[in-house]
């Protein structure tokens, strides 16, 4: 079902149900968040100030929203990922009778538009949105979301929740007890993917999570991004490594959110930094 359908000025391309179509870094520390992303990805900012939604700060690249910041409640940070809907309060019901579970009620955010925050069956957080028609969103380009994988040991739950709830079609590769990678898809496009934990990786402290792909520059690399990630503070979880995707690695930021890093120019064998990454520290 098509959410939003472009005309003559942003959005771009039309935004079907079930896309990924925002991303927000929930973080312990939104000074610092601000100034390691900006001397990373170059990012600016603005910050807005609602009755509703309460203070966000949206993250742009070259003027074009990427992001949006918002200080943590509590000690964790983490990035979090939406899916687009064309009723978000319609959605959020159906999602719950799926058995997921409303975690931040429904809000409006200006400039963006109505969103909720949800747990499925397979544990993970996820966000639905329902874009407003001024709603803008930079993807595929250095410093934006590239990609998105849902990490999860309740692999089932996951694949027949979101199948169920947007209808995507999946393609299935690895096996059910290593290396099980699902990738999902809207009208032939691939849009997500689901990682199912490697048993013996997993700890009583192991959460499942989704794994965010931030673009790297090919005019940089993504080697000489890790390097400038641990000069503003940041932590590497997995060295850079050639994937299908591109070249990736996993890092923290200096208050501890994990996300990905790809350089889709340099595309090798097939690997997801899931099945590299243990986890937990």
């Amino acid at each position: 079902m098509p959410v939003v359908v472009p005309g003559e000025s942003p959005p771009r391309w039309e935004l079907i149900a079930g896309m990924p179509c925002w991303i927000e870094l929930i973080t312990t520390d939104l000074d610092a968040a601000q100034e390691f992303y900006a001397g990373l990805f170059d990012w600016t900012y603005e910050t807005h100030s609602d009755p509703e939604s309460g203070e966000h700060v949206i993250a742009l690249r070259e003027g074009f929203p990427v992001a949006s910041l918002r200080a943590a409640s509590g000690d964790q940070s983490t990035w979090r990922l939406y899916l687009a809907t064309h009723d978000c309060t319609e959605v959020s019901g159906e999602a719950v009778g799926l058995g997921a579970t409303i975690t931040v009620p429904r809000n409006h955010v200006p400039k963006v538009g109505a969103k909720t925050v949800l747990v499925g069956p397979s544990g993970a957080e996820f966000g639905l949105l329902q874009p407003e028609e001024s709603w803008q969103f930079d993807v595929g380009l250095p410093g934006t979301l590239m990609w998105a994988e849902l990490v999860t040991i309740r692999a089932q739950a996951a694949d027949s929740f979101f199948q169920e709830l947007f209808g995507y079609e999946a393609e299935q590769f690895g096996t059910e007890h290593r290396s099980d990678y699902s990738v999902w898809y809207l009208d032939g496009e691939s849009v997500l993917a689901r990682v199912s934990m490697i048993r013996e990786f997993i700890t009583a402290q192991t959460l499942p999570h989704w794994l965010l792909y931030l673009g790297a520059d090919d005019a940089i690399g993504t080697d000489e991004l890790v390097r400038r990630a641990m000069e503003l503070g940041g932590r590497i979880r997995v060295v850079p490594y050639d994937s299908s995707i591109g070249r990736v690695a996993v890092l923290r930021d200096p208050t501890g959110a994990r996300f990905a890093v790809v350089d889709p120019t340099q595309a090798g064998d097939f690997g997801t930094a899931a099945n590299f990454d243990p986890y937990e520290d």
